[in-house]
């Protein structure tokens, strides 16, 4: 870690997993954003991400191939690959077990390297557009900054174009899912939208085909954003 952060190698839009940051600073970070955006006479659009076991999903080849491009020495590498190969789980119910079955996928929890094979797993995602993320908590969002007396027809053109935007961002995501095998799950996808203006903001960008539906709060788990 003291080597990816001294090059900077994590996106500094990730937030899990390293020594000084934590879920309040982006929480912090984020509602600063759109209030300032809000308090300007603008509007935000923010969408929360729900990765499906995101860390039981990653993929070993993928994350492997990833390696070399952060500069890790190649007997390192070659210690990681060693390290995730020939590994296979067995399910246990009422005492009864299942046989070992092989797996391809996913970071041994409760192992300290593991978040930060996750982070370099997950950091090129980040390149996809404007996501910020707690480990595997993701928000994108997509803002305009608006003027005073502003008509309503340039608003509803500002908000279809930000609407336009989290639907590209979606797709971008998507299109990294599927080269990575992760899955998103569009009907745990929650899509917010910040303003002060009278006259609502009915907001329906599709995820993976899905309409997301508008909900007051935007976050995970005991994280909210109103």
């Amino acid at each position: 870690m003291r080597y990816l952060e001294d090059h900077q190698l994590i996106s500094d839009r990730q937030y899990g997993f390293r020594r000084g940051r934590l879920a309040g600073d982006l929480l912090v970070y984020l509602t600063h954003s759109w209030a300032e955006t809000v308090e300007s006479k603008g509007e935000a659009l923010a969408v929360s991400l729900d990765i499906a076991k995101a860390f039981d999903r990653v993929w070993h080849k993928a994350l492997l191939s990833k390696l070399p491009s952060y500069g890790l020495p190649e007997k390192l590498c070659d210690w990681i690959t060693s390290f995730l190969a020939d590994r296979s789980i067995k399910v246990v119910v009422d005492g009864a077990c299942s046989d070992y079955k092989p797996i391809n996928a996913g970071v041994p929890q409760g192992c300290v390297l593991s978040p930060t094979l996750f982070l370099l797993h997950i950091n090129d995602m980040l390149l996809t557009g404007n996501i910020h993320c707690y480990a595997d908590d993701s928000i994108g969002d997509a803002l305009y900054t608006g003027r005073a007396n502003i008509s309503r027809e340039n608003v509803a053109e500002y908000r279809n174009k930000l609407v336009s935007e989290v639907e590209s961002l979606l797709n971008k995501v998507s299109d990294w899912g599927r080269l990575n095998i992760v899955q998103f799950n569009p009907q745990k996808t929650q899509v917010c939208a910040f303003t002060a203006k009278k006259n609502p903001f009915v907001v329906s960008p599709q995820f993976q085909g899905t309409p997301l539906l508008a909900s007051a709060s935007i976050g995970s788990r005991s994280r909210h954003i109103e």
